[in-house]
């Protein structure tokens, strides 16, 4: 599970300014929303765990958290400026009215950040088939060109795909390598020159719903 420092890495992919509302999907620990209200942004999470919709209030007093599911999402049309789903979209059984719904309480121009897993990689293959965790979970993976097809047939533009960092930042970490280091960058490079993006164990996408 990932620290509540871990999730400042999401909001730096996101033009913040205080005052501004963010919407946390499927919020669980609650880390996220904490992180974006010390940064002075307005917050909310929805989540249909009672258990996590209460952590997530302890973590994030500041919050609003709602119980609720993301089909039918207990806020107005064109609420939220930024709208966040990190590892929640894969779970859900309709994702395309998921995605519409987080769309509708999203204003003209909002941007989403959105982490989802890639269909493509031999771990998720390997957990696919032998993980009875993934069979009870409804964990569904595509592959980059799916996600962005996904996104782009429900009005999104897509601005940026990147990869998740955390578990490369975990492992150096344990090392002593600080991740604001030259030494990190330079060890990232490498990685990443080996294992191209398409392949990446979980995608990072930023998209952002129409100005007009």
């Amino acid at each position: 599970m990932r620290p509540a420092a871990a999730y400042s890495i999401f909001l730096k992919y996101l033009p913040l300014q205080k005052g501004m509302k963010l919407l946390d999907i499927g919020c669980g620990t609650g880390w996220l929303l904490k992180v974006a209200s010390e940064k002075g942004l307005h917050t909310c999470g929805i989540d249909l765990s009672t258990a996590a919709v209460q952590l997530s209030r302890k973590n994030s007093p500041a919050s609003i958290v709602e119980s609720a599911g993301v089909t039918k999402i207990p806020f107005p049309d064109h609420t939220f400026d930024f709208v966040t789903c990190i590892g929640v979209l894969e779970h859900f059984t309709e994702m395309e009215k998921s995605v519409a719904e987080m769309k509708r309480v999203a204003k003209r121009g909002a941007h989403f950040c959105i982490m989802v897993p890639n269909s493509k990689t031999l771990y998720w293959k390997i957990w696919q088939r032998f993980s009875r965790e993934h069979r009870e979970s409804n964990e569904n993976a595509l592959s980059s060109k799916q996600w962005q097809e996904l996104f782009l047939q429900q009005g999104f533009k897509v601005l940026q795909m990147s990869r998740d960092e955390w578990r490369l930042q975990r492992v150096v970490s344990l090392l002593g390598i600080k991740t604001d280091s030259w030494t990190y960058q330079h060890v990232k490079k490498l990685i990443w020159n080996f294992i191209p993006l398409s392949r990446a164990q979980q995608f990072i996408f930023i998209l952002m719903t129409d100005s007009r």
